[in-house]
């Protein structure tokens, strides 16, 4: 059986793969890498991941990055764990919005938090911010419909795709904090009541309906 290692920080989107992981009952050691702290700029971690982001998950010392790779991998080695639909065209529609939220939500979020990031001008930052925010503002909505109509992935999100959405609940903090829409808080409360997204939670010193940790 190889040996696993999960390199992650508390409340990124490395939460998703905490939760698979545990969901899928693997036996792996977590490190922690916190962002705030900068810790993903050590030069051991950079040797397994150069960008320098989370998670990553080290099989036998060879590292996997990117949390699509990842739950790829851990739901082929895990098929008990049921992280992704079996019938082929399902799978598939749940892959077309864990990549949804992977390549066009999440960096958004880098450009409202990270705005240098795009832009090294400052004046720039503002208006990135600003475009960040309504665009995720407006996600927020179409989440919400395609949640009521059963449209987000296969239908009502289980496995990895609920896992990973839980986050970007999460995250809708920063530019929502009134709240969501009712389809996507109960998927929030279901989620935060869920064993594995639960231990992942509580491991991380998180919650799911605040962006502050536990010992801030």
């Amino acid at each position: 059986m190889a040996s696993l290692v999960f390199f992650y920080s508390p409340g990124a989107c490395s939460l998703a793969v905490h939760a698979a992981l545990l969901q899928a009952q693997a036996d792996f050691e977590a490190v922690r890498v916190d962002l705030r702290e900068k810790q993903q700029l050590a030069p051991d971690y950079l040797r397994l991941n150069p960008q320098a982001r989370v998670p990553t998950l080290a099989v036998d010392g060879r590292a996997l990055v990117e949390v699509v790779a990842i739950a790829d991998y851990l739901d082929r080695r895990f098929p008990q764990a049921a992280l992704l639909p079996t019938d082929d065209f399902a799978r598939a529609q749940d892959m077309a919005a864990i990549l949804r939220l992977s390549s066009d939500i999440h960096p958004l979020y880098r450009a409202l938090w990270i705005a240098p990031w795009f832009a090294d001008d400052p004046a720039a930052h503002d208006t990135l911010r600003s475009t960040a925010t309504r665009r995720l503002r407006e996600f927020h909505g179409e989440l919400e419909q395609r949640l009521a109509e059963g449209s987000w992935g296969q239908g009502e999100p289980e496995g990895f795709l609920a896992f990973y959405t839980a986050v970007f609940l999460r995250w809708s903090a920063a530019v929502d904090p009134q709240g969501l829409g009712p389809e996507c808080e109960a998927l929030r409360t279901r989620m935060a009541a869920h064993p594995a997204m639960a231990g992942a939670v509580a491991a991380e010193g998180i919650r799911l309906d605040s962006l502050k940790r536990l010992t801030d």
